[in-house]
């Protein structure tokens, strides 16, 4: 008997390892070369945005209701998921996890989300890459394109390696982190109200920054920031702290 039990408590312990974590309900690929551009619109769903090699658009949804799954459609060489949720339903999980072709090199791109977070290894477009989420997180580890724009509400926003030609950033009260890998080309800038701004960039980098605000702390290691021949780059903040470092 204490063999049986013994057996059965092992068996349980290892569901788990041969669950689907994922829970997978919807998967289909699309050829990218039919596909110009990219457009996300979700409630409260997570968006993953990865880097495959392949020569399909792979989108796969996971979620604990399958009736409340975003749709998924392909028109006029726009790939669009969107939310079939106006609001948070208590108790539904979901989330989007879309694959992106090496070589897929988007004409824009625009990903919109309420209260799920947003993450993505690489985002490269050629016109533009548009983001806004309202409290959720925004998390992007690389980004190449000639316009980035990112806002949020309350949200926290990190944006690593951007080489782009220019940027726009903004947030009411979450926290700003932007990592420069080169200068922009034009005009760019960071505001926020309340939440605090960071912007990392290179050494010995060819840049014009001002910063501005009201109450917040300022912090500034950089060596030189009045190039009047560079691009600009502006921060400004009502409350919110301000750092401006060299790395």
């Amino acid at each position: 008997m204490k063999k049986h039990i013994a057996l059965l408590f092992i068996f349980l312990l290892s569901l788990p390892l041969f669950a689907d974590p994922k829970n997978i309900v919807y998967n289909e690929a699309f050829d990218f070369s039919a596909i110009e551009n990219l457009d996300i619109s979700l409630t409260y769903e997570n968006l993953q945005i990865s880097r495959i090699y392949g020569e399909e658009i792979v989108i796969e949804i996971g979620s604990n209701n399958i009736k409340k799954i975003p749709q998924v459609t392909v028109q006029d060489e726009t790939l669009r998921i969107i939310s079939t949720e106006q609001k948070t339903s208590r108790g539904n999980k979901c989330n989007v996890y879309v694959y992106l072709p090496q070589d897929f090199d988007a004409s824009e791109i625009k990903l919109h989300n309420v209260s799920g977070s947003i993450t993505a290894d690489i985002l490269q477009a050629q016109n533009a890459v548009l983001i806004s989420n309202v409290n959720g997180r925004t998390d992007i580890a690389t980004c190449q394109t000639e316009l980035y724009k990112a806002t949020s509400v309350s949200g926290n926003i990190t944006l690593q390696k951007i080489a782009v030609d220019f940027f726009d950033f903004s947030s009411t009260s979450g926290t700003i982190f932007a990592e420069l890998e080169q200068t922009p080309l034009a005009t760019s800038g960071i505001t926020n109200i309340s939440g605090k701004s960071q912007l990392y960039i290179p050494k010995d980098s060819n840049l014009t920054y001002k910063t501005f605000s009201i109450s917040g702390k300022i912090t500034n290691n950089s060596i030189d920031s009045t190039n009047p021949e560079a691009p600009q780059v502006t921060i400004s903040s009502v409350s919110g702290k301000i750092e401006v470092r060299e790395y």
